[in-house]
């Protein structure tokens, strides 16, 4: 057999045996997407729409999902025993013998959000914007204490100051920046009333509401009622359990011992949270856009369950697309991690009428060590695996996804005995192999997808 055959023939047969992930996205490019589907460059990631199907393009024009590993500072924490990485010099190295190689072999293309400042140059990654404290895992019960939660008065000049100033403070120099593809903003936020009232005992509307009178959003609340229930006196006084004699009492009424369970009163507060909504995300897209106008705004990072319309229409003309975290494995007011909550991400989609992300998520599994993680559980490693597999495919199987974002590298505990932040990675900074294969396959048939799609 002549050379030329013998070498077409080995050609072909390591083709045959290559696993599925050799259809990464890296391509040697600078921004991990795939050069083979060039469009126009524009300095800064986008969005695009190729043949009905969502995706991103990179700052020089190519075709990007973004498919990543969030909390990559989580390294930085000391480690009683394991890997940890500290020190510029330190993650230089670690980027080019481990990082990197995994970002090839994993089909990774983005740092996630919690990217470590020496890798923001290596690799794109998403920046974050704390906007409220209402994130669902605020560890502290107590309403306003320094990790508490604190529900604000948007209609509070010195809030839109503040939250002015945070949004300025962290997009503005990052505004020419084409490593960063887009802002999220407060993680897992506590919209739902109903949802929020059995988690925390109040909501937004219930702490506005007990303001003191001459606070802008008490005053906000009074103005709201005077609207609702004009010539409607006798009606106000019976649904809310007061005794006033003219609409204009309401701004010095006491409003702290509603019915807040009966049905008319739930809707009062369903309509005035949209109101909240309307002005909170006014006032932080303002301010977004005034700061960073090159970048892309994904919005809250939403509980899956939690994210009333209302509070979806306020967003919309403010965001590119809606960033999701479904699961939650402290309540069973929230839908499971363990399966994909298919009609969840269908409505956020048709509500908005924007693209999606899944912006951290993970299925995970007791061991010996570490019976207890964060997020929800399977019996297992294989079953985890193996649900993973199915959230991936589903996931991707929706035209409208922009990728996937895993919850946490390495092994890592959680704040005040929560058990494990169950990584891809073991605390030694060992892989999880199985793990591993899932995503690689995963990554590799969502951009073998999108890659033939090319014109």
């Amino acid at each position: 057999m002549n050379r030329p055959r013998i070498l077409f023939i080995h050609a072909l047969t390591s083709l045959l045996l290559a696993p599925l992930a050799a259809l990464h996205a890296t391509e040697g490019n600078s921004y991990f997407g795939l050069s083979s589907f060039q469009s126009r460059p524009t300095g800064f990631f986008r969005l695009a729409k190729t043949h009905e199907r969502h995706h991103l393009v990179t700052p020089d024009g190519h075709a990007y999902l973004a498919l990543g590993i969030n909390h990559l500072d989580m390294l930085q924490q000391p480690a009683a025993k394991g890997l940890h990485v500290r020190g510029d010099a330190a993650w230089q190295e670690f980027w080019s013998r481990t990082l990197r190689p995994q970002f090839i072999d994993w089909n990774l293309t983005t740092l996630g959000y919690g990217a470590p400042a020496p890798l923001r140059t290596k690799a794109p990654w998403f920046a974050t914007i704390m906007l409220a404290a209402i994130e669902k895992h605020r560890s502290d019960p107590k309403r306003d204490s320094p990790n508490g939660y604190h529900f604000p008065d948007v209609f509070d000049p010195a809030w839109v100051k503040d939250v002015t100033e945070r949004i300025t403070k962290v997009a503005a120099p990052l505004r020419n920046n084409p490593f960063v593809i887009g802002y999220f903003w407060t993680d897992t936020p506590t919209w739902d009333l109903i949802k929020t009232r059995a988690l925390r005992g109040t909501e937004w509307v219930s702490a506005l509401r007990g303001l003191p009178p001459a606070a802008p959003g008490r005053q906000a609340y009074a103005a709201f009622l005077e609207t609702c229930y004009a010539n409607r006196l006798d009606d106000l006084n019976e649904i809310y359990g007061l005794a006033l004699t003219s609409l204009d009492q309401l701004r010095d009424a006491n409003l702290t011992a509603i019915a807040v369970g009966r049905h008319v009163v739930q809707e009062d507060d369903d309509a005035f949270l949209a109101q909240i909504a309307r002005r909170f995300y006014d006032v932080v897209g303002k301010a977004q856009r005034q700061a960073d106008p090159n970048h892309l705004v994904f919005g809250d990072r939403y509980l899956a369950g939690d994210a009333p319309e209302s509070v979806l229409k306020a967003a919309t003309p403010w965001i590119d697309a809606v960033a999701v975290q479904p699961g939650d494995r402290y309540s069973p007011l929230y839908p499971a991690s363990t399966h994909f909550p298919e009609a969840d991400m269908d409505r956020l989609h048709a509500v908005t009428g924007k693209p999606v992300l899944v912006c951290d998520h993970t299925i995970s599994f007791p061991t010996a060590e570490h019976p207890r993680t964060i997020f929800e559980q399977m019996p297992n490693e294989a079953a985890a695996a193996k649900a993973t597999a199915d959230f991936l495919r589903a996931t991707f199987a929706k035209p409208y996804m922009l990728g996937y974002l895993r919850c946490q590298y390495i092994d890592r505990p959680a704040n005040h005995g929560r058990g494990l932040r169950q990584g891809i990675l073991r605390s030694d900074g060992t892989p999880r192999d199985t793990f591993v294969r899932v995503y690689r396959e995963g990554f590799a048939t969502a951009l073998k997808r999108l890659k033939e799609l090319a014109p």
